[in-house]
C-alpha cells in the first residue's frame, strides 16, 4: 500500500515539493493526492506535513519534524567505497550527493558526501548502497507519529496515570 493524504490535509504543497517521484499532486488550499504508482513508500511527504495528514505504506500517521529535524542521508565513509561505486550518487532525484576526497588513502577520488540542504531523506540512496555506507536518520520506525520518542514518552505517562488509578 503506497502512502496517502488524508482529509486533514491542508493543501500546502510542502509534501508536493519535498518528494522525489512527482507523486503527489493537488491544489493549494484543498486536500492534495498521492499516485499510488509513482509513490516509492520514502515517507519524505510524511516528515514535512505540519498538519501530519499523511498514513504510511502500512497505515500509520506519520511524524511531521520541525525543519531542522527532517531526515537525512548520513555516509559512513569506512563503509563507502567512493569511486568505485557511485550506486548512492546516481540514483538521488535532488543532486544531494557528491564524491568529496577521502579523509583515508585508500581511494583516490573519494567517498560520497550529502549536502543535507538538497537531500529530501527518501531512502533511494540508503536502499541501494550494497556496503551499509549511507543511511537515513531518522530510521523509518522513528518517522511514525505513535512510535517517536515524545510520542511514546506521552504515551507512557498517560498509561503510568491510568494504571494508578
Amino acid at each position: 500500500m503506497a502512502y496517502t493524504i488524508i482529509d486533514v490535509c491542508i493543501g500546502c504543497t510542502a509534501c508536493i515539493k519535498r518528494c522525489p517521484t512527482s507523486a503527489i499532486s493537488g491544489a493549494r488550499n484543498e486536500v492534495h493526492v498521492i499516485d499510488p504508482d509513482l509513490c516509492i513508500d520514502c515517507g519524505a511527504c510524511g516528515a514535512v506535513c505540519p498538519p501530519e495528514a499523511i498514513l504510511d505504506d502500512e497505515g500509520d500517521l506519520c511524524k511531521a519534524f520541525v525543519r531542522k529535524e527532517w531526515p537525512v542521508a548520513l555516509v559512513v565513509e569506512e563503509n563507502c567505497i567512493g569511486s568505485g561505486c557511485e550506486i548512492c550518487i546516481n540514483v538521488c532525484p535532488f543532486e544531494a550527493l557528491s564524491l568529496v576526497p577521502a579523509a583515508r588513502s585508500d581511494d583516490f577520488f573519494g567517498v560520497a558526501s550529502v549536502d543535507p540542504r538538497k537531500c529530501t531523506g527518501c531512502r533511494l540512496c540508503e536502499d541501494s548502497c550494497g556496503w551499509s555506507a549511507i543511511y537515513i536518520d531518522p530510521p523509518r520506525e522513528m518517522m511514525k507519529k505513535d512510535r517517536h520518542p515524545q510520542e511514546l514518552s506521552r504515551a507512557a505517562k498517560a498509561a503510568a496515570a491510568k494504571a494508578a488509578r
